[in-house]
């Protein structure tokens, strides 16, 4: 009789530990994420064959997959598989603990990190920190990072490898507006029109872009700079050249189209003179009006067919030194007819075709050499080729450029003269270099002031100095890097500061800003909580994007049209599952029974990540129904069977009495 009341109470309290579990299910039926746990039955020991009662066993959770509702909410995530979120619990003293989840309901925190809906921060592999230096190209050295003013787009490619993930951005500010064209006065040294700056921007655009699509295709790839390509064309020389009248031309094929350049007629000034006598082209006093006209009108003409090849998109053309290949507007070198014709683009080919001096029916063909040869580039240099392109067609350099008269003349713009003692000065951040005492001529004085700006330690990082069809022309050597320049005319011991001529200096691109940065996500760096706002992470000056997510984990945050890969979450799965510990809060934590956490780079395991979208609870309503009543049933039969035992222990004491 005793045994059977220990039994009835035995199977009591394992069936109400079961209906205890039965209840909790019933109760987590609309948790995101629960999974339903189950209890398992087990009989007790037995003395004479007969058991002693029941006892449960376990109650472990089934790690079933469960129904994926699609929410539309940007911040909702679910797994589809094995595996877990993996969420941080930091207190107060900076300490935390992980813990283990497939409640994906995430949240933006206050401090920009990615939550769940308790406030523990979502853990992954973030981006590292923007390296300044390494990381940002930017043609304005006070920005590191992009700005309102940069609105336009130049590119944005995610290159994903093994064990890291680059997000390329590239932005500029509006070239369209800052684009002017390049002064006439500057012709035959690469000028460019407006219109011509901005298809060629457009095109390296295009380039660039097609540079990081092939670069994310296959980041593996071996890497090698692209090489652009440099033609040089030559039309007869000074002693056999057909150029003399005003019905002659000369032209070029390229790309299949025919450049033409009629015959430029002008009139020969006497330094133009002084310069072709000096280099024995002519005689001073033997050689004609007529005859200096010509050679002045072939000078014209050839650059003002350089400036018309610079119209095409993606070329530029300058009349050159023969000897050197170097650019030249000097007279002398302009009139062997050489123009040298560079492509911008690099990787981009051009085709050169016939070439020729055309007088009346008469045709005098020039020749074509190609100096360097058109090269594709492959992986990350070709990018760096492609961006380094965009970059100085973008900014463009800055030139100041000085007429004669800018220079010899005083406050008053009366004209000053030149004389011996008299001198010529520039400096940039307290650097000054001074044109030599003893230069007989303005003339001397400006070459030897070109030669110590070239040569001086301090100047030749910044600037370069030269003349362009007989002005000073002081430029910056790198794209986008600004100066301000001071040239001062020493006149009798009386100074003079020059400004440079507005009409003709500019910038021979768009004048326009340049940013690129490449943000990495390392995956071989240790878990850490996941920042959201950009401005934080030192992208933009602006916070907030649009929050998106990937099949495999991978953050990113839209913002202005760019995709900024931030991080990725990382997904925890284990050899036991059934080992880890329930916490509450949706939570779980590993134990020595579940092992410790395993990850894997891209979440290459199975597991699939699904935007969007929650996990709902495994638990069935109708199931849980149905084994209440089993365990109800259960539960009366054994207190029944503890008051027979009861009715029947009182019936023997009773026949005692």
């Amino acid at each position: 009789m005793i045994s059977a009341l220990w039994t009835g109470i035995a199977g009591l309290s394992s069936q109400q530990t079961a209906l205890d579990n039965e209840s909790n299910n019933i109760a987590n039926v609309n948790t995101v994420g629960y999974k339903a746990s189950r209890v398992s039955f087990a009989d007790l020991m037995y003395q004479d064959s007969i058991g002693k009662g029941s006892s449960i066993t376990s109650a472990e959770k089934q790690y079933t997959q469960g129904s994926l509702n699609l929410t539309g909410s940007s911040y909702d995530v679910a797994l589809n598989g094995d595996g877990f979120f993996v969420v941080a619990n930091k207190n107060f003293s900076g300490t935390s603990e992980n813990y283990y989840t497939r409640a994906g309901n995430f949240r933006m925190g206050e401090n920009g990190t990615l939550q769940d809906s308790s406030g523990n921060e979502v853990q992954g592999w973030a981006i590292s920190t923007i390296d300044p230096s390494s990381d940002v190209t930017s043609t304005n050295s006070n920005l590191t990072f992009f700005t309102d003013a940069f609105s336009k787009i130049a590119g944005n490619q995610v290159v994903q490898f093994s064990n890291k993930i680059e997000t390329y951005a590239a932005k500029m500010s509006d070239y369209t507006s800052s684009a002017k064209s390049d002064s006439t006065e500057l012709s035959g040294s690469g000028i460019k029109t407006q219109s011509a700056k901005i298809s060629d921007i457009e095109a390296l655009i295009t380039n660039y872009t097609n540079a990081l699509e092939s670069y994310a295709q296959n980041p593996s790839a071996t890497s090698s700079p692209s090489i652009a390509q440099s033609t040089l064309i030559d039309y007869p020389n000074t002693s056999t050249s057909l150029l003399d009248s005003e019905s002659d031309q000369i032209y070029v094929y390229i790309n299949g189209d025919k450049i033409t350049q009629n015959y430029e007629s002008t009139v020969a000034t006497d330094d133009f003179k002084a310069e072709l006598d000096a280099a024995g082209i002519t005689t001073s006093g033997t050689t004609t009006d007529a005859e200096y006209n010509i050679y002045a009108s072939r000078v014209a003409t050839y650059k003002a067919l350089s400036d018309e090849i610079s119209k095409i998109t993606g070329l530029t053309a300058y009349t050159v030194n023969s000897s050197t290949n170097e650019a030249s507007t000097s007279n002398v070198d302009v009139l062997t007819g050489s123009i040298k014709i560079d492509s911008i683009i690099p990787g981009t080919s051009f085709t050169v075709g016939d070439l020729a001096e055309v007088s009346g029916t008469t045709e005098l063909v020039g020749v074509k050499t190609q100096l360097t040869s058109s090269v594709a580039g492959t992986g990350e240099a070709s990018v760096t080729s492609a961006m380094e392109a965009l970059r100085d067609a973008v900014a463009g350099i800055q030139q100041d450029v000085y007429e004669d008269s800018d220079i010899l003349s005083d406050d008053n713009a009366v004209t000053l003269s030149f004389d011996l003692g008299d001198t010529i000065s520039f400096t940039i951040d307290g650097v000054t270099v001074t044109s030599s005492s003893t230069a007989a001529t303005y003339d001397d004085a400006i070459q030897d002031l070109i030669t110590k700006i070239n040569a001086d330690a301090d100047l030749q990082k910044q600037v370069e100095a030269k003349t362009i069809n007989g002005k000073l022309v002081i430029q910056s050597k790198d794209a986008g890097v600004e100066f301000s320049g001071v040239i001062k005319f020493n006149d009798a011991g009386t100074q003079y500061t020059k400004e440079r001529n507005q009409d003709i200096s500019g910038n021979s691109g768009a004048n326009a800003e340049f940013m690129q940065i490449v943000s990495t996500v390392d995956q071989t760096t240790s878990l850490s909580s996941l920042q959201l706002k950009l401005n934080t992470l030192g992208l933009t000056n602006s916070s907030f994007g649009e929050f998106s997510v990937d099949d495999s984990g991978i953050i990113t945050m839209t913002q202005d049209g760019i995709d900024y890969v931030i991080g990725q979450v990382a997904i925890a799965q284990f050899t036991n599952n059934i080992g880890l510990e329930s916490i509450g809060n949706n939570l779980l934590a590993a134990t020595n029974d579940s092992g410790n956490p395993i990850y894997s780079i891209n979440n290459n395991n199975g597991v699939s990540v699904e935007s969007e979208t929650l996990e709902l609870s495994t638990a069935d309503l109708s199931e849980s129904l149905v084994n209440l009543m089993v365990f109800q049933r259960a539960f009366e039969a054994n207190a029944k069977s503890i008051t027979t035992a009861d009715e029947l222990l009182t019936t023997l004491i009773n026949l005692k009495r």
